[in-house]
C-alpha cells in the first residue's frame, strides 16, 4: 500500500506545472533563500489517502479537512534549498483576520509530516536539518560549524556555491547538526508547538541544498484546530470590531490581505480541471471531490477543458468570507 501511494504521488505530480516555492501567510511571496519549486494536491484520491494516513499516524480518531493544510509537493533540483524556518505561522502583531495564537484561543500548525519520494546518491545532500539540535548527546561526537565548514570545503561538497554563501553554510549545518537523509517512502514527523500551544523554537528546520540528483518530497501540515478560512476558525477581535464598525457605516470595502475561503463545485463537464491562474490545482470533474481553497482578494481561478479556459472566477472580498462557485 505504501509503495502504491508513493508511486502514485510521483506519477501525478511529475505532470503538474510546479512553480517557484513561496513563503508567508498572505499571498504569494518569493523568498531568495527558498529556491525549491512546489505545487499542491489538496483533494486528489492519492492525496486524500496520504492525508488520512497521516492523521492516523498522529493519533486522530478521524480525518478532519479543516485541520489539514496541504498536501504540498516539493521538487528540489541540484543546488536548490530552503533556509531554516518554522512551520508555525507568525502573526505577533495580529494583522491577519485569523487568530494564530495557539497558546490561547487561536489555532496554528502543530505538526508536520514530511514524506520523501525519491532516493538521493551518497553525499547527494537534500537532508532535512534541525540546526538547534545536535546529532549526539555526547558533545565530543559533535562538530562545531567552523570545523564543519572547513571539512565540506576540503571535500569539495560545496564547490557549487560561493564561499561564504548561505548555501555553503547550510551544507555545513547539514553535516554537523541533527538531520534526516531523504529516502524513498521514508517520513519525518516533528511538532511546531509545545504542549502549551506556544511556538516551539526548537522545531527550526531547513531543506539542505541538493548536491547531486533531484529530490521529490511532499508534506502535510496539521493544525491544532480549524485553520483559517474554515467554519469555527478563531478570528482576531480587532477584525470583528472593524467589520462591525464598517457595517454600521454601510461600508464593505475590499480587503486584499484577509484570507478568504473558496469552494468550487462541478456538475457539468467531465474533463474539467481547476487552475490558479495558469498553475494546475486539481482535477475538477463531476466525479472528483469539490475543490476547497484558501484565497485572497483578486485571485483568479480558471476552469480549463483540454487546455482552454471555459470559466473564470475572480475573488471579490466584498462578497463575503466564504464564496461558493458552481460550474453547471
Amino acid at each position: 500500500v505504501i509503495k502504491f501511494i508513493f508511486t502514485g504521488l510521483f506519477k501525478i505530480f511529475k505532470s503538474h506545472k510546479i512553480k517557484r516555492s513561496s513563503t508567508g501567510a498572505s499571498g504569494y511571496n518569493v523568498n531568495s533563500q527558498r529556491t525549491s519549486e512546489n505545487g499542491f494536491d489538496t483533494n486528489g484520491h492519492t492525496a486524500m489517502a496520504v492525508k488520512k494516513r497521516a492523521f492516523e499516524v498522529l493519533g486522530f480518531d478521524e480525518y478532519t479537512e479543516s485541520f489539514a493544510d496541504g498536501l504540498q509537493v516539493l521538487r528540489y533540483n541540484q543546488s536548490t534549498a530552503y533556509i531554516p524556518h518554522l512551520d508555525w505561522i507568525d502573526d505577533d502583531h495580529k494583522r491577519e483576520r485569523h487568530d494564530f495564537d495557539s497558546s490561547a484561543k487561536g489555532t496554528n500548525r502543530f505538526g508536520t509530516i514530511l514524506l520523501y519520494m525519491t532516493d538521493l546518491p551518497e553525499n547527494g545532500g537534500g537532508e532535512t536539518v534541525f540546526p538547534k539540535a545536535w546529532p549526539s548527546q555526547d558533545p565530543q561526537n559533535n562538530i562545531v560549524l567552523d570545523d564543519a565548514l572547513k571539512l565540506v570545503r576540503e571535500s569539495g561538497d560545496v564547490e557549487l556555491f560561493k564561499k561564504g554563501s548561505w548555501q555553503e553554510k547550510m551544507v555545513a549545518q547539514c553535516k554537523s547538526k541533527l538531520s534526516a537523509k531523504p529516502a524513498r517512502a521514508k517520513a519525518v514527523l516533528f511538532y511546531s508547538q509545545t504542549p502549551g500551544g506556544e511556538r516551539d523554537k526548537e522545531s527550526l528546520h531547513g531543506g539542505c541544498p541538493v548536491l547531486h540528483g533531484q529530490k521529490w518530497a511532499a508534506n502535510l501540515w496539521v493544525w491544532n484546530g480549524p485553520r483559517s478560512g474554515y467554519q469555527g476558525s478563531p478570528v482576531n477581535q480587532w477584525v470583528k470590531d472593524e467589520e462591525e464598525a464598517n457595517r454600521k457605516k454601510g461600508m464593505n470595502p475590499p480587503t486584499p490581505h484577509v484570507e478568504l475561503q473558496g469552494q468550487f463545485f462541478n456538475k457539468g463537464n467531465s474533463l474539467a480541471e481547476m487552475y490558479f491562474e495558469n498553475t494546475f490545482w486539481a482535477k475538477f470533474g463531476p466525479e472528483d471531490p469539490p475543490v476547497y481553497v484558501n484565497t485572497y482578494e483578486g485571485h483568479t481561478w480558471n476552469v480549463k477543458v483540454e487546455g482552454k479556459v471555459v470559466k473564470t472566477w475572480v475573488i471579490d472580498s466584498r462578497k463575503g468570507h466564504l464564496q461558493k462557485f458552481h460550474l453547471n
